[in-house]
């Protein structure tokens, strides 16, 4: 943003102001284009739809739980993933559901 080095000391909030946004505008936006990434990839045959939906064996580390790109577009949605999985195949569903993020209203 505004070909800001990394070396510059300039901090995010700054960075933020000076191209007239704020953190939760941001991260709306983000989550925003994230579900219409999600929706776009669950109606097509592609490798990025067959990574998503892969498992990798093996176990892990005891620590606390690795976030999953479906758990966040889940969490995101406030829909079970059965749900999400179902809407996302129609367009026009997946549309409203993505408009309304922030706004607080409850998908349909």
């Amino acid at each position: 943003m505004q070909r800001i080095s990394w070396k510059e000391k300039v901090t995010n909030i700054k960075v933020l102001e000076s191209v007239g946004l704020q953190r939760p505008e941001l991260l709306l936006t983000i989550q925003r284009r994230k579900m219409k990434y999600y929706g776009h990839l669950r109606r097509h045959d592609s490798i990025q739809k067959r990574i998503l939906k892969g498992k990798i064996d093996g176990r892990r580390a005891t620590a606390r739980r690795r976030q999953t790109w479906l758990g966040n577009i889940q969490e995101t949605s406030q829909m079970k993933m059965c749900e999400v999985c179902e809407t996302a195949l129609d367009r026009r569903r997946w549309r409203t559901v993505t408009a309304h993020l922030g706004d607080g209203m409850a998908p349909s």
